[in-house]
């Protein structure tokens, strides 16, 4: 009898330990990556992500250190070099770039391991502009010698090339020519595995299909850079350790492209970026699956949205969204249903829920979670409530609303949402009452 008891204690232990951690995964884990793929608290394959809207250290219009957002200290970037990287303030689509004039570079210390940098395999994001159409180095391993992990935007006119692992030849190097308007902006995406090959896409238009991948192994005397030799400007740079999935880059493409007011060739899934729906051009991410069956299925991204937890998301579906940039006030006191809303945000999301083509889909109901931490008119008696304009006529207050159950540390939850969809606005509002529920009562409390 004794042997049986402890054996239902060792069961029922056991039991506790997988809900506890069923919980922790439903609530506790949020993905904070570009987009919302990987977490940007250095325990994911984001091992780099330099943003000019994050982490930025200046003086004057010199910028002298870059503080790396995914949250790999080590990769925390200083000037080196005989002048500074300049920032130019609100400059595309109201955000900061670095200009870099060939003699001032970023650079991390002598810190790069095969645990926290590339070797084989990665996938890298930059969103660039040439001023000069000369050889230069973006972002590069430094020393750049023959084993490097590297871009060339561009080596010579019109030609690109990245490199991973010894250098030169074709299971190292992807090259493409005949490349025009490099002085414009553009986001280019690089992914590199051993078993899938090298891909380098443009805009989003896959450019170059190369088999192989060589093996990076300097690490030890090797640092990262940015602007080594390079005339040009950059918004944003990522580096993933391993190469991401294709819904995983097509949502980092739409939430790069939307951040910074470019078009994606292929691929444009996010369109409430576009100035006829409003430009909800910010925090954007995503969840989705791509037709080759991959996924992304928990997003919050750089915003205070969470989404996850679609009921019905399938292969060539994907529901992405972003917001206007609004203050996180709620001040709003005309646009809200008379009676119950006391007041709503300034700031209003808007999705996307459709296809690659841009084909109207529905992945079912969703998950929300909402993370009230720099809000402080939302508390546990006052708390969000989510408000859908569903009958997408750009108002708020001829709609009802869900009120969200407190997680705790300031988050909010809404289940099974169902009228989240393609077009639609969505914003958090407080309520003139808080309705309390358990099993056995429901009641209200008035509220000033």
């Amino acid at each position: 009898m004794l042997s049986k008891i402890k054996n239902l204690r060792s069961f029922n232990k056991n039991i506790l330990s997988v809900v506890i951690g069923i919980c922790f995964g439903m609530f506790g884990f949020s993905q904070t990556g570009p987009g919302g793929v990987g977490t940007n608290d250095g325990t994911s394959d984001l091992v780099m992500w330099y943003r000019t809207d994050n982490a930025l250290i200046t003086s004057g219009s010199n910028v002298t250190n870059w503080i790396n957002s995914a949250g790999y200290g080590v990769h925390d970037m200083a000037q080196s070099g005989s002048s500074n990287p300049q920032l130019i303030q609100n400059s595309v689509n109201g955000y900061d770039e670095i200009q870099f004039n060939t003699s001032g570079i970023l650079q991390t210390g002598l810190n790069l391991t095969t645990s926290n940098f590339v070797t084989n395999q990665a996938s890298s994001y930059i969103y660039t502009k040439v001023n000069s159409i000369t050889r230069s180095f973006p972002y590069t391993t430094l020393p750049a010698g023959g084993q490097r992990f590297m871009c060339h935007i561009p080596w010579s006119n019109g030609i690109v090339y990245f490199d991973i692992g010894q250098c030169c030849g074709a299971a190292a190097r992807i090259q493409v020519g005949g490349l025009s308007g490099l002085t414009n902006y553009s986001l280019w995406s690089y992914d590199a595995n051993p078993i899938s090959g090298k891909q380098l896409y443009r805009n989003g238009a896959l450019l170059q299909d190369r088999a192989n991948s060589s093996t990076y192994s300097s690490h030890s005397s090797h640092r990262f850079g940015l602007g080594s030799n390079f005339n040009g400007n950059i918004t944003e740079v990522i580096v993933f350790k391993e190469k991401v999935n294709t819904a995983q880059r097509l949502i980092i493409e739409n939430y790069l492209t939307a951040k910074y007011g470019n078009v994606l060739v292929d691929n444009d899934i996010y369109v409430q970026d576009d100035p006829v729906n409003g430009d909800f051009d910010h925090d954007v991410a995503g969840i989705g699956q791509a037709s080759d069956g991959t996924n992304q299925t928990d997003s919050q991204g750089t915003g205070i949205v969470r989404v996850f937890g679609a009921s019905d998301l399938d292969n060539n579906e994907f529901l992405i969204w972003g917001h206007n940039n609004r203050d996180l006030l709620v001040n709003n006191t005309t646009d809200i249903p008379p009676n119950r809303i006391h007041a709503r945000l300034e700031r209003v999301w808007r999705v996307s829920e459709s296809n690659d083509s841009g084909i109207f889909i529905d992945v079912g109901t969703v998950d929300m979670v909402i993370d009230t931490s720099g809000i402080p008119d939302f508390e546990p008696s006052r708390p969000p409530q989510l408000l859908i304009d569903t009958d997408n006529d750009g108002f708020f207050h001829d709609e009802s609303s869900l009120i969200g159950r407190s997680l705790g540390n300031n988050l909010y939850r809404f289940d099974m949402v169902t009228t989240i969809e393609d077009n639609v606005r969505f914003t958090f509002a407080i309520g003139t009452i808080t309705i309390i529920t358990n099993r056995r009562i429901t009641h209200r409390v008035n509220k000033n």
